[in-house]
């Protein structure tokens, strides 16, 4: 009898599979590079099974097994991740949490919600929806992601400036260590009993433990969202407007600034063709909007061009219409054909930072790439996130990846030398582990690795990620 069989014998029937079809679904995620390599028909590396568990304890009896066994386990939720965080291994197993997709209680009095990880963001939406609440939490992904996919890459959504990034909202979970211990952290609205054992899981992408269920603080849904919309000749003003607005508590929850050709891409449909726009979203419904929207215009006005309402309006009937056009361009469509990588890198720095990290990145991919387009999504009253768009085209397939390779490695570059740091709510995967070192320092790097053989002795958990 195999170890899989085995491992079957202690679960429910049907949560181990080795289909063919299933292996292959589950040997990448959605890192540009792993598609491509995919699309041009690259021998890529499949599971020896995908494990779908439904419950924590049966997350506990895999890893406990796959440590007394020494099999790597790749956790996934729904395979969304734009770097590499699910990539398959040869002899591996998958753990697919996607039938833990239970919504427990909503407790209105305290305003949160208890989840398995495996739920994902519209549905938790939907379902927050009928008690008139929400997490506040929108990633552009927010229909194809998850809520532990969201805890494993530290994800921040669309209305972070107002609402806070996954942290914020995290209040409590449960994750299974990888000797099968099943670790419980009490939801508190915050706690000094330690170092924060949910932060340390915040973005370590499977690699410490697997969080199978959470819960989430909420607050009340709004009943609706007023915008304001301005023009800037360039971009460092532009980012200067948002910055101040953001400082001045104006209660905007959505902040977001396209430089020009971003704005063009974005705007293009309402027939923006020139300068950069900054966005401000309001949510209807607390006290003083009219206030706080006319101080936020008082310090949009001055060096900007006021635009209207329609684009705020226009970008969130559209803010995720660019997960569409990604599967378009790597996905088996191809629609920009053969020979084209498009990816995104986001990072963030201080505000007197920001300047160098645009001018920097933009200046690094564009020495190999077609396009390059950047927006500001997530500002911070000491700095912001810097989110690049690019476009990779090549003879062939092979020469674009190589393009890619070297575009990536003189962008991170740039953004260490400019005092950033090489991302924001992407997470690290592959892609960006050949850059840890450079980001956390050698002293911070030796850290990490320390944790993760202190919590993973047999080295089991997602072990080619967040690797220096």
């Amino acid at each position: 009898m195999s170890s899989l069989d085995i491992l079957a014998g202690r679960l429910p029937d049907g949560t181990v599979t080795t289909d063919p079809g299933t292996l292959r679904e589950h040997a990448i995620d959605s890192w540009s590079l792993a598609l491509l390599r995919r699309i041009r028909g690259d021998d890529l590396p499949e599971p020896a099974a995908v494990l779908f568990p439904a419950r924590t304890g049966e997350v506990a009896t895999i890893l406990a097994w796959a440590s007394q066994t020494g099999t790597a386990v790749i956790p996934r939720g729904a395979g969304s991740g734009v770097c590499g965080g699910a990539q398959a291994e040869t002899r591996a197993v998958v753990l697919d949490l996607s039938r833990m997709d239970r919504i427990g209680e909503v407790d209105t009095i305290s305003q949160t919600v208890e989840v398995q990880a495996g739920v994902r963001g519209d549905r938790l939406e939907e379902a927050l929806a009928r008690h008139g609440l929400t997490t506040g939490h929108y990633p552009q992904s927010i229909a194809i992601s998850t809520v532990g996919g969201w805890i494993a890459a530290s994800s921040a959504g669309q209305a972070s400036a107002g609402f806070g990034a996954i942290e914020d909202v995290l209040l409590g979970l449960t994750a299974v260590l990888p000797d099968g211990e099943i670790l419980r952290l009490r939801p508190v609205p915050r706690s000094a009993a330690g170092p924060d054992l949910r932060r340390l899981l915040v973005g370590s992408e499977g690699t410490l433990a697997v969080v199978t269920e959470a819960t989430l603080a909420c607050r009340p849904r709004p009943a609706g969202w007023e915008w304001l919309a301005f023009s800037y000749s360039d971009f460092t003003t532009m980012a200067t407007a948002l910055r101040d607005v953001r400082r001045a508590g104006t209660g905007a929850a959505v902040l977001r600034g396209y430089d020009e050709t971003d704005a063009q891409l974005g705007f293009g449909a309402l027939g923006h063709a020139s300068g950069c726009v900054a966005l401000a979203g309001f949510p209807a419904g607390p006290p003083g909007l009219a206030a706080r929207k006319q101080a936020a215009a008082g310090i949009l006005a001055p060096l900007g061009a006021e635009l209207g309402a329609r684009y705020g309006e226009h970008w969130w009937q559209h803010r995720n219409d660019a997960v569409q056009t990604f599967a378009q361009i790597m996905g088996p469509d191809r629609t920009f054909g053969t020979g084209v990588i498009v990816d995104t890198m986001e990072v963030a720095g201080l505000w007197s930072a920001v300047p160098r990290l645009y001018d920097g990145i933009r200046t690094a991919l564009s020495a190999h790439a077609r396009a390059v387009a950047c927006h500001l999504s997530h500002l911070y009253p000491s700095g912001s996130s810097l989110y690049f768009t690019f476009l990779i085209s090549g003879a062939d397939d092979h020469e674009a990846e190589t393009t890619y390779r070297a575009a990536w490695q003189q962008a991170a570059r740039s953004c260490t030398e400019a005092g950033g740091t090489i991302t924001h709510h992407h997470g690290v995967g592959r892609l960006k582990a050949p850059f840890l070192t450079q980001d956390l320092g050698e002293t911070g790097a030796h850290v990490l690795t320390r944790i993760r053989k202190a919590l993973d002795p047999a080295g089991i958990m997602n072990p080619a990620v967040i690797r220096p």
